[in-house]
């Protein structure tokens, strides 16, 4: 017998039952209306408390589920918005007058700038300020940054300076002419030095200590290295090399390790690739695990994979990319690479392309901007020349495209819409809106 069935028998006694009133005597008991309505009614009651819990619990999850849906949709509108805002005027909220002295270069030094010449190098930063001054004299400065770590060294010259962003760290001081000059994010500096028909690759910490490794390479067998760079933690570096072969000049791409486990590889080399005729003068990586070719003819994509925590990072190419115009620039960012080449026929000018470290496009976009620069950061892709500027987001979208408040050398994006221009002996904070 169910629970509603019992109910129901007792209903009916409780009906049936006799009470006796104050005098003695025995009389029927009816029961109230009230109750026999609720009596009769009990499945319906049991229909009506299902559907009043459905409710509350409706009700409750209508409470909770339309704020964040009303969040939610703020959030997109406000970061669609960020995301595809267009700027059409720009303002400059402040100048500073800097000295630029004798042919001054500008490289990215985080969201700060690293100026540098043959007299010495400044560390600006973000509000206009000169943080610090280091002077020194040199024929042909080069930079290198990776992280909050620079490294400037004399080209043919015998002098290094290291640096991080509260100065100089260590100074380096070579027998043989310094080619090239590379540096990790924990400050490791990797120096190339020539000597006749031998190169040398010499290490030293960020103090400029000479560290107990040393990559030497013959130009007849092992070839000329044109271009070199180590990785963000400074455990792999990347070579490209040129050799003759049967008399024809060939190139081909090495990757060494530094790590303990490279140790057990024979010279350090982890991995070898043959590029053939094609060229490539320009190496990078695009984190421990990425790595980018630039190609005389296209892009050439790497990826390093640990097999095991005792098996070094081995390299394997990923994609390879080839252009049939002619390529303009080259610009690297972050995770992304960028090619800037010819247009194609009956199309802009220019064409520009972006991948990510995989090597997956991720913008292929026609311009006619006669640029002079152009470079990538987090908020997207910046092109310029001495007087004008243009913006681009990283799907394309035309952020701004105007000038800058006075002659431009050099820019680094604050943010989206806040930018730091120089130029013309002055820094200055400009605003887009």
């Amino acid at each position: 017998m169910t629970d509603q069935d019992r109910e129901r028998k007792k209903s009916r006694l409780r009906s049936r039952m006799l009470i006796t009133d104050a005098d003695g005597q025995d009389e029927e008991y009816e029961e109230p209306r009230y109750e026999r309505e609720a009596s009769a009614a009990l499945p319906e009651s049991d229909d009506r408390y299902e559907a009043r819990l459905f409710w509350h619990r409706a009700r409750k999850l209508i409470l909770v589920t339309v704020p964040l849906i009303i969040l939610a949709a703020a959030v997109w509108y406000f970061y669609d918005d960020y995301q595809n805002r267009q700027y059409v005027e720009c303002e400059v909220r402040w100048e500073k007058e800097i000295t630029e002295g004798r042919s001054s270069l500008y490289t990215d030094y985080g969201s700060n700038v690293l100026k540098y010449n043959q007299d010495g190098a400044s560390y600006i930063d973000s509000a206009g300020d000169v943080v610090w001054t280091e002077g020194y004299q040199m024929r042909a400065p080069i930079a290198a940054v990776s992280g909050s770590y620079a490294a400037i060294a004399d080209r043919e010259g015998r002098s290094i300076y290291i640096f991080d962003e509260t100065g100089c760290q260590g100074r380096i001081g070579t027998t043989l002419p310094v080619t090239g000059v590379t540096i990790a994010s924990q400050g490791m500096v990797a120096v190339l030095l020539e000597e006749d028909d031998v190169s040398y690759i010499n290490f030293f910490d960020k103090t400029g200590a000479r560290l107990d490794i040393e990559v030497k390479m013959w130009m007849n067998s092992q070839g000329y290295p044109i271009s070199f760079t180590l990785s963000p933690s400074g455990t792999q570096m990347m070579l490209s090399c040129i050799y003759a072969d049967a008399g024809s000049m060939q190139n081909k791409l090495a990757f060494l390790n530094f790590s303990e486990v490279g140790e057990t590889l024979e010279d350090r080399t982890a991995g070898g690739f043959e590029l053939g005729g094609t060229v490539c003068p320009q190496v990078v990586f695009l984190g421990d695990t990425r790595a980018c070719a630039f190609l005389d003819n296209g892009l050439a994509f790497f990826s390093m994979q640990e097999l095991s925590p005792k098996t070094p990072l081995l390299p394997e190419e990923g994609e390879r990319v080839t252009y049939n115009e002619e390529i303009r620039s080259v610009f690297y960012g972050g995770n992304y690479v960028g090619v800037v080449t010819g247009g194609r026929e009956g199309n802009a000018p220019y064409q520009l392309y972006v991948y990510n470290a995989s090597g997956r496009l991720i913008l292929d976009m026609g311009f006619d901007f006669d640029y002079t620069t152009v470079q990538l950061s987090e908020y997207g892709i910046c092109m310029y020349n001495q007087s004008e500027c243009r913006l681009y987001s990283l799907n394309g979208r035309l952020r701004y495209a105007g000038d800058l408040g006075g002659p431009i050398k050099k820019v680094v994006q604050l943010s989206q819409g806040q930018l730091l221009r120089i130029g013309d002996q002055k820094v200055a904070e400009v605003t887009l809106k």
